[in-house]
């Protein structure tokens, strides 16, 4: 059973109401204010902080520069201080309903935030060297995905960064690449300037690199209030602290590996060898367990295989189709249990998916997902059992996309896994598939306000191609349109607060539509990122320039008709700042967007192409009048940036509709 949680604040205050809060107090993480504090539209310095989902009704916040008060009883969680200077230090004290400040544990100060010079934070990482492949080409290393966690339990995010060698390659393509590399850095805000690095994680010759290789979940799995990082590794990965991850195994076969094996082909890929998965300690970077991957490149599990190209139905060559990968985390138990992080292997033909439960020293299977033929699957328990399922209209073979989402779509308590056309129960069963095959982009929240539970919209690149909206629940088809050809892009969001419910669109057909199908332009927007920018309760998309070799990131604000770049407060555009760009071309994608610190409004970061070796980390400086939880604490949107850097990165959502949300 769903369990509704939510805010109302004082009377005249806009905050979120428990009428579509669909998150447990369970789910969320203990966070602090993240106060920020940034040059103002005008005059003075602009500060905002964060409201939690965990706050009482009627908690208000003193906003305080050098030590004194400087205004009091806010039941927003932004101010611009309008004699505010670069020099001034502020923090927030927060007031909950019917305990005395003499005595409240909860009232504290947060902060001695200094402001940022500009709008924008610039950022220090380590850049790795690049190197030389073993057929003599030279590679050097760019930003790319990041996640977020808070890895020592301090209530303040940390940066995960995974770093792109400039020859990584498309699963479809031969080629040598350089190592995946993931670090760990402090995130700053205001609190915390630094930057600092903490670990860096190698994963070594064996794993390739590229959009569809590495999926790296960063996550609170075991409940200790700490994140751990899971990612799949191979025979030379190494650890935060030096160690192979071979040395935190259990089985011989894994801690016996030899770690100088290349398994690389005279082509450059991996079709043989090991297959792991490592949970990393997220404080240190050290591995603490690792496991064959499931399943194997030959459908099997233990042990090492070569790969079967016949049963992952490539053309041509090994090493594509069965070399895609996906994962989420997921509370398949409900809040009061464990999240599992659960890796996915295929979407072309044959889908796996395997839900894998860390307990805070082990991995141990939960369930394991195939669906082996269009017509019959199976799932296996954790006591090694399988039930089958055949004669069915369609499984999720074949019918998986570029990514994936996270959310209870059927009102048991419990996160399903919408998989491209299907959808998977929290139990590892179907439930249920729509037939319409594999698709790029995906979007899952409150679609359509004015129906129970959530709705889901996908683009399609397998004929008839085209886009559909579904129940997300049951799948049911609300709106269907047949394109000419592979439909790549395609995007949702409530971009028009004349109509209630989201919008919709895609690229091969210059229309925006209404939730209800119903057209209401013919100028199409960008088709990548939504973002919470403004201070409205609509979104805005994120886009970008496509000037090659980089590509340079705007805003666009949509105005009834059409969408226009939104400037920043300083009349410059975001491509402007710092020469911030995005990780490619046709998609457009952050290095991370995701509402970090400050109030509801969400963050993003971008990389430096000047020299490669800064983020640029923005946050806007908009006042809003409405006060909402942090995002992070709803959990449809928190799963979404775990999950925000698998394959095709798609953008975040809420799991209910913020205009009605919002009183």
């Amino acid at each position: 059973m769903k369990r509704l949680i939510g805010l109302a604040l004082l009377t005249g205050t806009l905050a979120v109401t428990a009428q579509q809060y669909k998150t447990y107090p369970e789910q969320m993480e203990r966070l602090n204010r993240g106060i920020v504090a940034l040059p103002a539209q005008q005059n003075g310095i602009f500060v905002s902080w964060r409201l939690l989902g965990t706050d009482p009704k009627g908690t208000t916040f003193d906003l305080l520069r050098d030590g004194k008060t400087i205004a009091k009883g806010l039941n927003v969680t932004n101010y611009t201080d309008k004699k505010g200077k670069a020099t001034s230090q502020y923090s927030v004290v927060e007031h909950t309903p019917g305990i005395t400040p003499t005595t409240a544990a909860s009232e504290q100060a947060t902060g001695g935030v200094a402001p940022w010079s500009d709008l924008y934070l610039s950022m220090a990482v380590d850049r790795p060297q690049g190197g030389t492949t073993p057929d003599g080409r030279s590679f050097e290393y760019r930003p790319n995905d990041c996640s977020a966690g808070d890895v020592d339990g301090d209530g303040h995010y940390e940066l995960l960064l995974k770093w792109d060698p400039s020859n990584s390659r498309d699963n479809s393509h031969d080629g040598y690449t350089g190592s995946v590399i993931i670090d760990c850095y402090n995130l700053p805000n205001g609190q915390s300037t630094d930057g600092k690095y903490r670990w860096r994680l190698n994963l070594g010759p064996n794993i390739r690199a590229g959009a569809h290789y590495t999926q790296f979940m960063v996550y609170d799995l075991d409940r200790d209030g700490r994140a751990e990082l899971v990612c799949k590794t191979a025979p030379g990965s190494v650890d935060g602290t030096g160690r192979y991850v071979t040395e935190a195994a259990d089985d011989p076969a894994i801690r016996n590996a030899d770690n100088t094996a290349d398994y690389r082909t005279e082509r450059g890929r991996i079709n043989s060898g090991p297959e792991y998965l490592t949970v990393f300690d997220g404080l240190t970077g050290r591995a603490l367990h690792t496991i064959w991957y499931r399943p194997n490149r030959a459908f099997g599990w233990q042990t090492a295989a070569d790969y079967d190209k016949d049963g992952w139905g490539d053309r041509g060559f090994a090493g594509n189709r069965g070399e895609r990968y996906l994962a989420c985390v997921a509370w398949l138990d409900g809040p009061q249990q464990r999240p599992c992080v659960v890796m996915c292997r295929g979407y072309y033909t044959p889908s796996h998916l395997w839900a894998v439960d860390f307990d805070g020293s082990k991995l141990h299977t939960k369930w394991y997902h195939a669906s082996v033929s269009p017509s019959e699957y199976y799932v296996e328990d954790s006591q090694g059992q399988q039930h089958w399922q055949r004669g069915l209209a369609a499984t999720a073979y074949g019918q998986g996309a570029h990514s994936l989402a996270v959310g209870d779509v059927d009102g048991d308590g419990c996160d399903e896994i919408t998989y491209g056309s299907a959808a998977i129960d929290n139990d590892g069963r179907l439930l249920y598939s729509t037939g319409l095959g594999h698709g790029d982009a995906t979007h899952l929240s409150d679609l359509d306000p004015d129906r129970p539970g959530l709705e889901f919209f996908m683009v399609h690149e397998q004929r008839p191609y085209g886009a559909d909206l579904r129940d997300a629940c049951t799948g049911e088809r609300l709106w269907y349109e047949t394109a000419r050809d592979d439909t790549g892009r395609g995007v949702a969001a409530d971009i028009d607060g004349q109509h209630r419910g989201f919008e919709f669109w895609h690229i091969f057909n210059r229309a925006v539509r209404n939730i209800k199908g119903n057209v209401i332009s013919d100028q199409l927007p960008s088709c990548n990122f939504r973002i919470y920018w403004d201070g409205d309760l609509q979104d805005e998309l994120l886009a970008n320039r496509g000037q090659r070799p980089y590509f340079p990131s705007f805003i666009e604000k949509w105005d009834g008709q059409r969408a226009n770049p939104l400037p920043l407060s300083n009349g410059k555009l975001l491509y402007e700042m710092g020469n911030s760009v995005s990780n490619n071309w046709t998609k457009a994608t952050p290095c991370l967007q995701a509402d970090l610190f400050g109030d509801w409004r969400e963050e993003l970061i971008l990389w430096d192409s000047s020299d490669a070796s800064h983020l640029n980390i923005f946050t806007t400086n908009i006042p809003t009048e409405y006060a909402v939880p942090t995002l992070m604490h709803d959990n449809i949107y928190r799963l979404s940036i775990v999950w925000q850097n698998v394959a095709y990165n798609q953008p975040p959502h809420l799991g209910y509709y913020l205009p009605d949300a919002v009183k």
